[in-house]
């Protein structure tokens, strides 16, 4: 007697081979969509993380560099060498008479001077560095290297920009001197400019980004210190007189805001008489 298989029973005990081919094929694809969406949202957000860290540091940067201008001492002596120029220009800004205290692997210490270098990278581009030295570096016509001098501490401010470039402007020859041709130095260490421009690229293809900087302007401290005994004596005599007039009008007195500060009115622009780089 013949027996008659039914073909849906028999389909009902299991899949195919194709089947199961199929369904692995369509999971695997299911699988891969879903690893690519969360691989460029991962990736999206690195970069969007890597940006937002690029701009923190750049605006640290700049509000750095203010701060250290704004609080720049009366004695403080301003110089700015160009070390190339060719690109990438190279430039070396030195501060002296400026104790900077700082921290170094939790060490309080304080700067004599302070360097802001650049330095070449292997890309052509240059990373900016700020070195401390506990010694005058300024008080000779050879740098840092040829005295034998090191600096006690140094920072990457920035790495791998593609443009650095300063100037410069003494505002007693703001009349005569065109922007473009600001000088790119300044080794007159009895004066200090009146303005610093700092022009910067950071990456390929970004636009140049401009900033200018106020140096406050050089006092002498035997001038200040002299203002200020003259202003304390004309109070005391004032207190003596009974009287409740003004330091600022008893006959014979100086007081501080009469005072010139000294060092600000000789001496000639630095960098005046060098051939002036074409600006970019």
């Amino acid at each position: 007697m013949m027996t008659v298989h039914d073909s849906s029973s028999r389909r009902r005990g299991g899949f195919t081979l194709f089947e199961l081919v199929l369904a692995l094929g369509i999971a695997g694809l299911v699988l891969t969509s879903i690893f690519k969406i969360a691989d460029g949202a991962i990736r999206s957000t690195s970069t969007m993380v890597d940006l937002q860290n690029e701009d923190i540091s750049r605006d640290a940067f700049f509000s750095f560099l203010r701060d250290h201008f704004d609080k720049l001492p009366g004695n403080a002596v301003f110089n700015l060498r160009n070390t190339s120029n060719s690109e990438p220009y190279l430039s070396e800004m030195t501060f002296q008479n400026t104790p900077a205290a700082f921290n170094w692997g939790g060490v309080p210490i304080a700067a004599e001077a302070t360097r802001l270098i650049t330095v070449p990278t292997i890309t052509n581009g240059v990373d900016i560095v700020l070195e401390y030295y506990d010694e005058p570096i300024l008080d000779s016509d050879e740098g840092p290297a040829e005295l034998g001098i090191e600096p006690i501490a140094s920072v990457v401010l920035l790495n791998d920009v593609r443009l650095f470039e300063w100037s410069v402007l003494d505002a007693r020859n703001y009349d005569t001197t065109e922007r473009d041709a600001w000088p790119y130095e300044w080794d007159d260490n009895r004066t200090r400019p009146t303005y610093v421009e700092l022009k910067v690229i950071f990456g390929n293809d970004e636009p140049a980004v401009t900033r200018l900087f106020w140096i406050p302007r050089k006092a002498n401290p035997q001038v200040t210190m002299n203002a200020l005994r003259n202003r304390a004596g004309a109070a005391r005599t004032q207190g003596g007189n009974g009287r409740g007039n003004s330091p600022q009008t008893t006959p014979g007195s100086n007081t501080g805001g009469n005072a010139t500060p000294g060092g600000n009115q000789s001496g000639n622009t630095g960098g005046q008489g060098r051939p002036v780089r074409p600006r970019r």
